[in-house]
């Protein structure tokens, strides 16, 4: 097997809030650019992904409305939103995209096993049957609902990439058990190995820190996934507990594999605070910071406070809406510079018992925090590709708008839930490990064809020119901020209902 991907959401292809454009992630890019015409990846999400494409919504929305929702439209926009929501329910809980529904090609196994949401531990702790489990433990949460959710969204995509058939002798199998099967078949080549985001992404996605006790226990393995769900930031000495977990299991699997001329390629954990979900409001400050991925120091822009990217300033000020402050963001990158300490220390040691590195740092950290336009106060460090040059008009990390004529105004890296990368950004990352992937000697050059994929991201060659009602709708904004926060179900019922009541006094 020449190619082989371990990972989460940006793995996966998840975009605007969905699972998933497998088809534009990275690892499918890097595929490509190796000639490999049998890498598998799922590809099957219907209705627009799971659980919601927010891209998707808008652009119906904009079929139906044109470019401009009167606040006076706004209880009729909830039918055709309501008829949105119910479809992708009704796909994933009683059609095709079902939990009893296996995979029509009929595919056993996919070569990107990547799953949003998943942190380091879930690689080894999270199966199939558990998610068949998960599922069905509440039957009330399957009832049909206008305004609901699919159910346990996190377990139907889990399902659906670890067990395609369905097969009950794959019901065991994690991502590292697919590793290990396809090592031991087959051998596997090349790993792309991504974790540890999800380990600190929640503190952006709730605007909190709750921190793990921090006592760099291993019996923090064994906790459940509901058990470690009370957590969103892991302290830097249970990182390093998991993650050295981690990579003691890939070394295993790949020492026993059938290829013994491999590599395996490690991402570093971006700094989720540069994400645009959470937008700096309020007086600025240049930090010093000891950096991950150098000797010296670095400064970098925080603000005073730090919200979802539709917020008023006035708003969070007053502390009538949530928010992290500037102490807050920077304990949280600190956090993940020394996370990535730690991953840069173990794959040192790990080289250190054979004759060649097979462990090999892809520093997506750094890149992201040289190409990241206000933690730079928009002097961009990132050398990009030369076709990013005059390529009008520009992409940058800023959360996206375009105008009401459909042009482009600002973003273009990032998708529609402010955390998860545009099909340009996936291009990026497939860039940065192919730079690696060279280096090595793994591929001769680096062949992006960059001109697809420019085309192939809809928010760049046909923006949406809708988009101005999420900066000036309080209603729709705050839709779209419940669900990227990850709001339950019940809440966006209950905006359906405060919204009709009201309208009614109109």
């Amino acid at each position: 097997m020449k190619l082989f991907t371990i990972g989460d959401s940006v793995s996966q292809g998840f975009m605007s809030g969905a699972a998933a454009r497998t088809d534009l992630a990275y690892s499918t890019l890097i595929a490509r650019a190796m000639k490999l015409t049998d890498y598998r990846y799922p590809k099957l999400w219907g209705a627009g992904g799971l659980p919601l494409n927010l891209e998707n919504v808008l652009r119906q929305l904009q079929e139906t409305y044109g470019t401009d929702i009167s606040a006076f439209e706004w209880l009729s926009v909830l039918q055709p939103l309501g008829k949105i929501i119910d479809s992708v329910e009704d796909y994933y809980e009683r059609g095709q995209g079902a939990e009893n529904q296996p995979d029509p090609s009929g595919v056993e196994f996919y070569h990107n096993v990547a799953i949003q949401g998943f942190d380091v531990a879930d690689a080894w702790l999270v199966n199939a049957e558990t998610c068949k489990t998960e599922i069905d433990s509440n039957p009330n949460e399957k009832k049909d609902n206008t305004f609901g959710f699919p159910s346990a969204t996190f377990y139907r995509t889990a399902l659906k990439v670890l067990n395609p058939s369905l097969k009950p002798q794959f019901d065991q199998y994690t991502q590292l058990e697919w590793l290990r099967h396809h090592a031991t078949q087959e051998g596997v080549e090349n790993l792309l190995l991504w974790l540890g985001a999800n380990n600190a992404l929640g503190t952006v996605l709730g605007l909190s820190i709750n921190q793990t006790p921090g006592t760099g226990s291993r019996s923090l393995l064994s906790l459940s996934r509901e058990q470690r769900e009370a957590w969103n930031l892991w302290h830097p000495n249970d990182f390093a507990v998991e993650y050295a977990e981690l990579l003691d299991r890939v070394d295993q699997i790949m020492q026993n594999s059938r290829n013994q001329n491999f590599n395996v390629f490690v991402g570093t954990v971006p700094l989720v605070t540069i994400a645009p979900l959470a937008k700096g409001f309020g007086e600025t400050m240049k930090i010093e910071v000891e950096t991950d991925f150098s000797d010296s120091q670095e400064s970098y822009i925080y603000y005073k406070y730090y919200s979802y990217f539709f917020r008023e300033e006035e708003a969070v000020r007053k502390g009538k809406q949530v928010f992290l402050t500037l102490n807050d963001a920077v304990y949280i990158d600190n956090c993940i510079r020394q996370y990535n300490q730690t991953i840069k220390k173990l794959v040192a040691q790990k080289n250190q018992n054979y004759s060649q590195p097979r462990y090999h740092i892809v520093d997506l950290s750094k890149a992201l925090q040289d190409i990241a336009f206000k933690r730079n106060a928009g002097q961009v460090k990132y050398q990009f590709p030369d076709y990013f040059n005059f390529k009008y008009p520009p992409v940058n990390t800023k959360y996206y708008h375009a105008d009401q004529q459909g042009h482009l105004k600002q973003g273009g890296l990032f998708s529609l839930d402010g955390v998860h990368p545009s099909a340009i950004g996936q291009g990026l990352i497939a860039y940065e490990f192919l730079k690696v992937m060279q280096k090595v000697g793994v591929v001769r050059q680096i062949n992006l064809d960059w001109e697809a994929i420019f085309k192939s991201d809809q928010l760049y060659s046909a923006p949406i020119s809708l988009m101005h009602d999420l900066y000036e709708n309080d209603r729709l904004s705050e839709f779209f901020i419940d669900w990227i926060a990850g709001k339950p179900a019940a809440r966006t019922e209950s905006f359906h209902l405060k919204a009709m009541a009201e309208d009614s006094t109109l």
